[in-house]
């Protein structure tokens, strides 16, 4: 009797932390399928910066992102730059107590049909990069390779100059392994393909569908997610995203690319996105969140543009703008304690939650989060950061997050 009362006692535990989690749920929605009714939606978007070589200390910033994400409260979250199937299954095992629904899509590599580079072609690039940036590897070569041979690197055919980009995401990347890399059937997408995108949810997310714009992808491959939750007897449509950045400061738009330069490839798809979202959505809700590497000028509140033009493509076409309108840069030189060693100053609010078809007596209240410094220490080799710099106070992540709050 003991045991099948611990058992009883187990399962009521289960089923009362299970319905903490969600709103009242009803069996009185469209065809008897369950729906939940609360009074307000919160959607989150969060680029965790977990892009090895390109942003400091991915490995140690990992474990503080788990944390902070296993005690953040939303009921959907957007999470971007989550590239490695390791992070991946870190970030999951954080999440999935209370965010029981999670999606994801598996990494797409793009490979040439033969040697992406002959020796000939790559060598060039490979002397100068040995004479210019001697004995670096990882995030500090990848930093000095564009900029001290810039001449070479462009030199490079398509084919090889693609490859090459796509090798950077090689753990602790040296210029002997991108060279190995290159001279063979090479990917042309960093981090073997992977969209780097995360949408979880305390609701059921269904009609699950991915926009892949791979054949449209330069350097990263990119996309988006989306899913129908069902909340308050109506369909609400939610997306997920990271369309393609301005690299311009540090490498060129490549010759490969279809659309001309970063912001053409990235106008490209945020008018792919759009057309997608509202043939899904049809009349019902969208709400769609993610890093969109665009920025509309608020001087307002000390924001700086990039892609303004692409970025105002989602008001023009009835969207709101909540974050763009009521918050400062969550992309921040100055602030971030990743990025203020670079020395600029400003910074861009590259982080958005787009809604659409909002009742009219709905508000929309916007927050910035993820922007107090978290202490990250030193890890069992392979470790970015030193032992004799541990425990360092930094940012978990290079951009800091956007909660939006749907009052109904």
């Amino acid at each position: 009797m003991k045991n099948t009362n611990n058992a009883m006692l187990a399962t009521m535990a289960l089923l009362l932390s299970t319905a903490l989690l969600l709103p009242a749920c009803s069996n009185g929605g469209s065809d008897g399928k369950p729906y939940y009714k609360a009074d307000s939606l919160t959607v989150t978007s969060y680029n965790v910066g977990l892009a090895l070589n390109f942003v400091p200390y991915t490995r140690e910033r990992l474990l503080a992102n788990e944390t902070l994400l296993a005690n953040h409260d939303s009921d959907v979250i957007c999470l971007q730059e989550v590239w490695l199937d390791e992070q991946v299954a870190a970030i999951t095992a954080a999440l999935k107590d209370s965010y029981p629904e999670i999606y994801t899509v598996p990494a797409q590599q793009v490979f040439s049909e033969a040697a992406a580079c002959t020796d000939n072609e790559i060598d060039p690039f490979a002397q100068c990069v040995t004479t210019a940036c001697p004995g670096l590897t990882g995030a500090d070569l990848v930093a000095c390779a564009p900029a001290q041979c810039s001449a070479s690197l462009f030199a490079l055919p398509p084919a090889c100059l693609d490859a090459v980009l796509g090798s950077v995401g090689i753990p602790d990347v040296t210029v002997e392994a991108v060279v190995e890399a290159v001279t063979q059937p090479a990917g042309k997408f960093a981090f073997g393909g992977s969209l780097g995108l995360m949408l979880a949810s305390k609701y059921p997310l269904e009609a699950r569908e991915f926009q892949d714009l791979v054949d449209d992808s330069t350097s990263n491959h990119r996309g988006a997610l989306y899913a129908e939750i069902e909340l308050n007897k109506q369909t609400q449509v939610v997306g997920c995203t990271h369309p393609t950045a301005d690299l311009s400061d540090t490498i060129d738009y490549p010759t490969s690319g279809k659309h001309g330069s970063w912001e053409g490839e990235n106008r490209f798809m945020l008018e792919q996105m759009i057309a997608f979202a509202n043939a899904k959505a049809g009349d019902n809700p969208i709400i769609f969140a993610g890093d969109f590497n665009c920025s509309i000028a608020n001087a307002a509140n000390g924001v700086s543009g990039e892609f303004d033009a692409n970025c105002q493509l989602w008001r023009d076409n009835g969207f709101a703008d909540a974050a763009g309108e009521q918050l400062p840069c969550t992309f921040c030189y100055e602030e971030n304690l990743l990025l203020k060693p670079d020395g600029r100053s400003g910074g861009k609010l590259l982080d958005h939650v787009f809604v659409k078809n909002l009742d009219t007596t709905s508000r929309l209240r916007a927050r910035r989060i993820f922007d107090t410094p978290v202490s990250i220490e030193a890890l069992v080799p392979p470790s970015e950061l030193k032992p004799a710099d541990s425990p360092m106070l930094t940012h978990p992540s290079d951009h800091f997050g956007v909660q939006l709050e749907l009052i109904y």
